[in-house]
């Protein structure tokens, strides 16, 4: 099944939500009515959804100093409100709002505070790429990873643009800690850094010593040399082509 990156953004506002204990349900967000709007691509009316959200969680009560109970889903509220403006070509007011969220994101618990800040760093990144001011995209991109951002800054296109130019390869999009996939097999996965470790992945590991090892050599007692085998008629020599 394709997802699209508007699914996407709404299910990780979704657990922006949950994480702060936002009652973010879909009925009771104009975010959900945004992100549709400029999928369809009516800016104008992304926009003013975007500000009522912003209006909605910018109550006493629902993010300031007396309380940080909503203070991530204000900061997505701010940087979705910032991409509208400058893909709709306010860069100035996308600029504003993208203060207010970074505003927001100083109040947002600390357990929080990556995913929160991934989400507005990427928002307003991507927004500036897309609008083709790609300069401030990588700038926004690169202050976001001094910022603490999660794993999703980095599936930007800012982020695959640095990557590129340092040439490094592009961070994972999957975030920390995620599942391996259902094909891996955990016991079969050899460590990297231990490949060369005979303790770790040696194959003969837990085997019983075959027959055709040789014997450990007593202290004083002296070697006498293998009567070297014939060779089998049916096991071909090394100088034989097997049929």
């Amino acid at each position: 099944m394709v997802v699209m990156m508007g699914d996407f953004r709404r299910i990780a506002g979704l657990v922006v939500c949950a994480a702060s204990l936002a009652a973010c349900a879909s009925g009771d967000s104009y975010q959900v009515e945004a992100m549709q709007a400029s999928d369809k691509g009516d800016l104008k009316a992304a926009t003013s959804l975007a500000q009522k959200e912003v209006d909605k969680y910018s109550a006493t009560d629902q993010c300031s100093s007396a309380t940080n109970l909503n203070c991530g889903t204000l900061a997505l509220a701010y940087s979705s409100l910032a991409e509208y403006q400058i893909r709709s070509g306010d860069a100035a007011a996308g600029e504003r709002s993208f203060d207010r969220a970074k505003g927001a994101l100083q109040r947002v618990p600390k357990d929080n505070m990556p995913s929160a800040t991934g989400m507005v760093y990427r928002d307003v990144s991507e927004a500036f790429w897309k609008a083709g001011d790609k300069r401030r995209a990588i700038a926004v991109f690169k202050e976001g990873t001094t910022r603490g951002a999660d794993e999703w800054l980095y599936t930007s296109s800012a982020a695959k643009a640095v990557a590129e130019q340092e040439g490094t390869a592009a961070r994972p999009a999957a975030a920390p800690g995620a599942p391996l996939p259902a094909s891996a097999d955990a016991d079969t996965l050899v460590k990297p850094i231990l490949v060369n470790d005979p303790a770790v992945n040696d194959p003969m590991k837990g085997r019983p010593p075959s027959s055709a090892e040789p014997a450990p050599v007593r202290r004083g007692t002296p070697v006498e040399p293998a009567t070297p085998l014939a060779p089998s008629p049916l096991t071909p020599t090394p100088l034989q082509r097997s049929r």
